[in-house]
């Protein structure tokens, strides 16, 4: 039942002096109050609420609050908040509005009749012009209603400066990554990319680039930090040492260590991918590298997207480093970050420096044909293309990548950041989250079916013995695949997974913390297959379980079901290096984490979706259990699975599945499977052989939009049966 506290109303104490570049108001009212805000119950009701440990502010009727924030000069200014609502009606909505006098008030967003199931956050935003002058701004939350029963809750308001683009440093000079001297950031990101007319390399860049020790950044802007990371941490800011090999192929620049690189530190793992050097045109030997780089949280998915960008010369000299982080996919943490890191560099053969270059090569040819997304609008000229990546569904400031895959090609939108967009978009690492229950423990499921026919049926506690008889003797693979366990604290939706026992079980670092905590947390309220309740520990176990399973049938006591299973087929599909590994426990059983923790490219993701489009036939050889493959893809009419959520939705295998037959104007049901993961990542399998996929962090999950252009372009009414 929600707990709810009156709301005390204070009056603003006083406004800071602006700082650039930094969040000007964050308020989550997780402290259970509503500090600085004032207003207006009116007839309606104003008041803090809490819902599965979360609190918001309730407006009723036509209740309002306000807050003051100063708005410094020169700074765009973005502005967001969340909505829930219920009982709207007609014309009622729920408001967020700016003012400068407090008298005449800028709408910047509101959500309305239709979006007020009561329990869904819808995001709204909106950007206002940069300043001259300072000036303070009013910003109101307001229910806009005219009965008793209307209700909206608000959380999560954001307002933050930005430098404008046209601002931005736009060079990133040598005499800058030779000097001592203060950085002139934020650059803008075509710093890091090679102009148009730049020559090529004169020579090759083989080595080992190396930061001996971690180094604080120069600037660090906290944007968002929901679970107060940099209090309870403290090194943030900081960048771990590290040691990379690197080659050069032409132009091309690429890291010998790719994906998350385990290290130490109590932050960050490195991620380096493949970037470019060319001729540094000063007339004195100097060549110019940059890498795209990444930084993502240990023991977890969340990544932080930047950029790396050096001088070398053939004698093994080379400048300071200039990083640059202005991007993310996390949907918790996001900040601004530049530092200059002594590096050092030591030339020579790398070993099988021919093997990486080869497997470069390989990796290059294999990806999709890449087109801009206006390509498709030349193709299919009835495209809406406004309605792919739409700001209606994705708010533009959430999103990292978008595309959707038509005629055998990928039609990308950009990759933004908030220096521009990513001049290597095509390489981006890109988090999994839950899109790893589809891919590691669906598709690893129906690999094991296929090569020990019977698997999908074996029992959780033959394989797992920390999880006892009572709760999980008669639970299958498929069950905990399907989250139709049985086991649960309560079936209210995303109730358990957003528990402290699950923040816990998620924290803990070693296998045997993790299999303590997933096979004691709930208690056994149901029949097994008969009632879905989202939890990641079933996704823990069922890769626990099939592990054993592997290693019993196999014969061989050390296999690992995701590198025996899964990087086969990534193999033979020529993914990228980031897919052939997964996060995992850091100790000597190193077990894949299987609902969480991959790290992908967009080209990854689109050929993983192909490849199950196509039935998991590559060059002939089917790699998965068909029947499994077919319910997981709703190609089952009478294996739909549990309802998710509600009745639209439904959960098989792994995975998600939404009705869209009365959207698209069919005359019967439509199931569109999709793989989704926390905070906003979608790869959705559209019937007609299509992918639409997009990673975000705005905690949004829509791509109905996008459906119906991809349904523009081959109508799909008839998949259904």
């Amino acid at each position: 039942m929600m707990r709810t506290a009156i709301l005390t109303l204070g009056l603003l104490a006083g406004l800071g002096a602006p700082v650039m570049a930094q969040p000007l108001m964050s308020e989550d009212f997780q402290d259970g109050n509503a500090e600085g805000w004032r207003g207006d119950a009116g007839r309606g009701d104003i008041r803090i609420t809490e819902y599965a440990g979360n609190f918001s502010l309730r407006l009723q009727r036509n209740a309002w609050v306000a807050a003051a924030v100063q708005i410094p000069a020169g700074q765009e200014i973005r502005i967001s908040a969340d909505f829930a609502a219920d009982g709207l009606e007609g014309e009622d909505s729920c408001q967020l509005e700016t003012s400068f006098d407090g008298q005449d008030w800028t709408g910047i967003g509101h959500i309305a009749d239709g979006q007020d199931d009561g329990v869904t956050l819808t995001s709204v935003t909106g950007r206002l012009p940069a300043s001259d002058t300072s000036r303070a701004m009013l910003v109101r939350l307001r229910a806009a209603g005219n009965a008793a029963n209307d209700t909206c809750w608000v959380d999560n308001i954001r307002v933050t400066g930005q430098t404008p683009l046209a601002a931005l440093t736009p060079a990133l000079t040598a005499q800058t990554l030779l000097a001592a001297a203060p950085l002139d950031g934020p650059y803008a990101t075509t710093a890091f990319a090679a102009p148009d007319t730049a020559l090529p390399p004169p020579a090759r860049l083989d080595g080992q680039l190396s930061l001996a020790a971690a180094q604080r950044a120069d600037h660090f802007t906290l944007l968002l930090d929901e679970f107060d990371a940099a209090n309870s941490a403290g090194r943030l800011d900081e960048l771990p040492g590290f040691t990379l090999d690197l080659v050069s192929e032409g132009s091309a620049l690429i890291p010998v260590q790719r994906g998350p690189q385990q290290g130490d530190h109590p932050e960050w793992e490195w991620i380096f991918q493949p970037g470019r050097i060319w001729d540094g045109g000063d007339g004195n030997g100097w060549m110019r590298a940059a890498l795209p780089v990444a930084l993502q949280e240990r023991n977890a998915n969340c990544i932080q997207n930047g950029l790396m960008s050096f001088l070398h010369r053939d004698s093994g000299e080379v400048s300071q480093a200039v990083v640059q982080i202005g991007a993310q996919t996390c949907a918790y943490l996001q900040f601004d970050l530049l530092a200059r890191l002594p590096v050092s560099f030591e030339p020579g053969a790398v070993a099988d420096a021919e093997t990486v270059r080869q497997a470069w090569r390989s990796e290059s040819a294999a990806r999709l044909p890449r087109s801009p997304l206006a390509d498709l609008a030349l193709a299919h000229p009835q495209v809406d293309l406004a309605d792919i990546g739409s700001p209606l569904e994705v708010t533009p400031e959430n999103m990292t990548a978008f595309a959707l895959v038509a005629d055998g090609r990928l039609y990308a939108g950009d990759c933004p950041t908030r220096q521009g967009p990513d001049p290597y978009c095509d390489v981006t690492p890109l988090p999994s989250y839950s899109v790893a229950k589809s891919v590691v423990g669906g598709i690893g499921l129906m690999r094991l079916e296929q090569l020990y026919p019977g698997a999908r049926q074996a029992l959780i506690a033959d394989y797992v013995p920390q999880c006892t008889a009572e709760r999980w003797g008669d639970v299958t693979f498929e069950q905990a695949l399907d989250m139709a366990t049985g086991n649960y604290t309560s079936d209210v939706y995303d109730l358990d997974e957003a528990s402290a026992p699950t923040w816990d079980f998620l924290t803990v670092e070693t296998h045997a913390e993790k299999l303590e905590r997933a096979c004691g947390m709930h208690p056994r309220r149901a029949e097994p297959g008969t009632r879905w309740v989202y939890h990641t520990t079933d996704t823990y176990l069922l890769g626990t379980a099939m592990q054993a399973y592997l290693r019993e049938q196999s014969g061989q006591a050390d296999a690992d079901f995701y590198d025996t299973l899964l990087v086969p087929i990534w193999q033979a599909l020529r993914l990228s290096p980031l897919a052939m590994q997964t996060r995992r426990t850091r100790d000597a059983e190193a077990q894949a984490f299987t609902g969480w923790g991959l790290t992908l490219s967009a080209d990854d993701m689109a050929r993983m979706a192909l490849f199950l489009h196509a039935g998991s036939v590559i060059d002939g050889v089917s790699w998965l259990d068909r029947d499994l493959l077919a319910a997981a893809l709703q190609q089952k009419p009478d294996d739909r699975g549990l309802p998710a959520i509600d009745d639209s939705l439904r959960y098989r295998a792994g995975f998600w599945a939404y009705n869209a037959g009365a959207d698209l104007g069919c005359e019967h049901d439509v199931w569109i499977p999709t793989m989704s993961g926390y905070g906003g990542i979608s790869v959705t399998l559209i019937p007609n052989g299509h992918v639409y996929l997009y990673a975000s962090d705005g905690r949004e999950f829509s791509w109905r939009r996008a459906a119906a252009q991809s349904f523009a372009i081959q109508p799909f009414c008839e998949a259904a049966p």
